[in-house]
């Protein structure tokens, strides 16, 4: 017992004296022969009288890391069910008029969260898909008829399956008409 404590005592001994120990190395600067300021633990290999100053460096940081946080556990083990989806058309707002013209105009989303791999946006005009389901959120349509159409947007992943769908939004499309 008393060579264990005797161990304890000697060995507390040795990192007291580590401790004591400066933790910092010697740092110099020089001009080199490019006129660059360098910062070097070694001094330069050709002796430049005079221009070789030694730095003195502060104590380093010794504070503590943060704790670690754990990771907040999923209540359930499907994760789309613990995802709330929100899907907004933030282009053109409810009851955008088009004004006289090809019938051309841009539908801009916003997706919350970010979409993430196997998931994509489909527009819908008047219940009727516009294109593919597609990775980005921002459609340019074209030659849309004249009258009153409904736009809604659906976030979905690659089998087809919704996973949320915006509120609808009702525009207006003016053009021309032949007599």
């Amino acid at each position: 017992m008393i060579k264990i404590a005797k161990g304890l005592g000697v060995a507390t001994i040795a990192v007291s004296a580590l401790n004591a120990l400066p933790l910092q190395a010697e740092i110099y600067k020089y001009t080199d022969e490019n006129g660059k300021s360098v910062f070097s633990d070694r001094p330069p290999a050709q002796s430049q009288s005079g221009s070789v100053l030694e730095v003195e460096v502060g104590p380093p940081n010794l504070s503590n890391p943060p704790p670690n946080i754990p990771k907040p556990i999923k209540e359930s083990s499907d994760p789309e069910l613990s995802v709330t989806y929100s899907t907004t058309i933030t282009s053109p707002s409810e009851g955008t008029t088009v004004p006289m013209g090809p019938g051309d105009f841009v539908v801009a989303a916003r997706l919350s969260p970010p979409m993430e791999a196997g998931e994509f946006a489909l527009l819908e005009i008047d219940g009727a898909a516009i294109g593919e389901p597609q990775k980005d959120n921002i459609w340019q349509l074209r030659n849309i008829n004249r009258g009153e159409h409904q736009i809604t947007i659906k976030r979905q992943t690659a089998a087809g399956k919704v996973l949320d769908v915006s509120a609808s939004v009702a525009v207006y499309v003016l053009r021309p008409s032949i007599r």
